[in-house]
């Protein structure tokens, strides 16, 4: 029984011992609710601390915005539907070797005795030939050019007249423009580090450029670039639509950024100390650029000095609810994935026809409006996640932040459907900054601010040419001998 204190004032009228006893329990009973609220607050915050870590260890790149390489040799999960069809994609073009009708050796198998009675068979006539060809590497040998002057004297007046070498000739011996080029593929390209570089020309050739004639021309060809880096990021400013990410890298032991834009056509890196909008202002394209930029949700990229549009990437989306299906088993998280799937797919099937109709548009846009509703039922305003001896405003779940997220965005989410020129993911910039970070996890990190620049500027350009379907080593070797010229 519970006694108020009218009741023990009441009481304390007939025995004083009965009400000061009855006092004593109160302040025991309130000593021990205090102590039940405070054990209940703490076990609340252990149960949210255990199921944040639980989430933290059990999260993968299918499940949050960590990369694949984080995943170790577990392979992970794909959120793609599948197609239900199997082999090669329409007009995907096979790399089957096709023969060729001028080979450059033809070597002669003839028969010469009968096998059965070895009668001899020089004089026989040649019923059929049946061809098999070869493929095969000849040995890689160093051509070496000689270039002599003549010196000669007038006659008339004793002028001594001398020639003159080419341009760019001018070293007693000196490795030539191919070469360079070689190298620069191997070094930015293949991403083979110098020392290897040079044990694989000295495997080849016989011969082993040092590592300072390596980086010499890395640093010419990186000045020599600078007016093509000038067009590329030119166009980019003109597109319609461009890509945007960052990655971290180590330069000279310290965490720097490794920012990109780029389109299907073109791309573009910088490197910068700051992740946020001054890294991407560095690169001097989104400040000036008014079109529609493809991203995650980072929340740099909705400065107000900006003037482009936002589309947000849908597969961090999808990623991220299933981390909510997985860890808070909400109803809103399956859904949204289901509906953003199908949007993904209509939308793809119908870009060549000029777009998802206006009725799909309205129905999934209605949609969309309800699974919002649904995570607002079971994810009501009160913090799910209390904070410990802390000031100020509480922390929201994962959940309250994706759905504030999907709530707040939902024009940059849906753009796609809207806008046939607008893909669902950020794939593109994603598989441009992929290879930087097989840079870095083959190098460890860049030594020099200098290497790093280089690297960011002679990359961007390797991968337009492959965009473009240039030939690399053709247009490296003539970045190197001045003559390339940049044709978009």
């Amino acid at each position: 029984m519970k006694f108020t204190a009218e009741q023990v004032m009441t009481i304390s009228k007939g025995d004083a011992e009965i009400a000061s006893f009855i006092t004593l329990l109160l302040e025991q009973n309130a000593k021990l609710e205090d102590q039940v609220c405070k054990l209940e607050e703490r076990n609340n915050q252990l149960e949210a601390r255990v199921k944040e870590l639980e989430r933290q260890l059990g999260s993968k790149s299918n499940n949050s915005s960590k990369p694949p390489s984080s995943d170790g040799l577990r392979k992970p999960k794909s959120l793609r539907i599948p197609g239900g069809k199997k082999g090669g994609k329409p007009g995907h073009e096979g790399t089957t070797l096709r023969f060729v009708d001028h080979p450059n050796t033809i070597q002669r198998h003839t028969v010469q005795t009968c096998t059965c009675c070895q009668i001899a068979l020089g004089d026989s006539t040649v019923l059929r030939e049946e061809r098999r060809q070869v493929f095969d590497l000849v040995p890689v040998q160093m051509q070496v050019i000689e270039h002599r002057v003549e010196r000669k004297r007038c006659s008339h007046c004793g002028t001594l007249n001398e020639g003159v070498f080419p341009v760019g000739v001018d070293a007693p011996t000196q490795y030539g423009e191919q070469v360079k080029a070689f190298m620069v593929y191997l070094n930015i390209h293949q991403l083979l580090p110098v020392e290897r570089i040079q044990q694989l020309l000295r495997d080849l050739t016989g011969h082993s450029p040092s590592e300072a004639t390596i980086l010499t021309h890395m640093g010419n060809l990186h000045e020599a670039l600078a007016p093509v880096e000038a067009i590329i990021r030119e166009q980019l400013i003109q597109s319609d639509v461009l890509h945007a990410d960052e990655t971290g890298m180590r330069v000279q032991g310290k965490l720097q950024w490794m920012h990109t834009a780029t389109n299907a056509r073109l791309t573009l890196y910088g490197i910068h100390e700051k992740r946020g909008y001054l890294g991407m202002n560095a690169m001097n394209v989104l400040p000036q650029y008014a079109g529609i930029v493809v991203h995650d949700c980072w929340a740099s990229y909705f400065k107000d000095l900006y003037r482009f549009e936002h589309a947000l990437c849908g597969a961090h989306l999808l990623r991220e609810c299933q981390g909510v299906i997985d860890y808070d088993g909400q109803a809103w998280a399956e859904m949204m994935k289901a509906l953003l799937q199908k949007a993904c797919h209509e939308a793809k099937q119908a870009r060549n026809l000029g777009g998802v109709s206006t009725l799909d548009q309205q129905q999934m846009a209605q949609a969309y409006d309800e699974i919002l509703l649904q995570g607002e039922a079971e994810n009501p305003d009160s913090p799910c996640l209390p904070t410990e001896a802390k000031r100020g405003r509480k922390a929201k779940s994962k959940a309250q932040n994706l759905l504030a997220r999907f709530s707040l965005y939902k024009t940059e989410i849906l753009r796609f459907l809207y806008d046939p020129r607008v893909p669902f993911d950020n794939n593109q910039a994603e598989r441009d900054i992929r290879m930087v970070k097989v840079k870095l996890k083959i190098s460890g990190a860049f030594r020099t601010q200098e290497g790093a620049e280089q690297f960011a500027r002679i990359r961007g350009f390797i991968s337009t040419l492959r965009k473009q379907n240039l030939n690399l080593l053709q247009s490296l070797t003539q970045v190197t001998r001045g003559q390339f010229s940049f044709q978009l």
